[in-house]
């Protein structure tokens, strides 16, 4: 009678993973984000944030107006945060978009002007 472990198939390491991984392209490596991509979105980041604060100041302020028993005065402010709420999600529009480099129609932009010089 042995005592080792029972046969079955056989566990998933690590080693066995990248092993298995070596000889095949890995996924996302294909594209590389444009250069200063990260730049953007690492920017867009600290003005999404800092619009937030805002926010959170507004609603502060909003809160302490309403309860001061200034309740009129505080609609311009709603409609100042939600201006900043419209900006966000435009900005989300705008960031979630790619990019298209190779998409430049002949006889537009810095391309087509190359074209058109080289006689084509």
């Amino acid at each position: 009678m042995s005592v080792g472990p029972a046969p079955g198939p056989p566990s998933l390491t690590f080693s066995s993973a990248s092993a298995r991984l070596d000889g095949a392209p890995r996924r996302g490596a294909a594209q590389s984000p444009a250069p200063g991509r990260l730049a953007v979105l690492m920017a867009a980041l600290l003005v999404g944030l800092l619009l937030m604060g805002m926010q959170l100041w507004l609603l502060t302020v909003a809160l302490d107006l309403y309860l001061g028993g200034q309740g009129r005065q505080i609609w311009l402010l709603a409609l100042v945060s939600g201006a900043i709420f419209v900006g966000g999600v435009v900005m989300l529009a705008v960031l979630g978009r790619r990019p298209r480099l190779g998409a430049d129609p002949a006889g537009s932009g810095v391309a087509g002007a190359w074209q058109a010089r080289r006689g084509r």
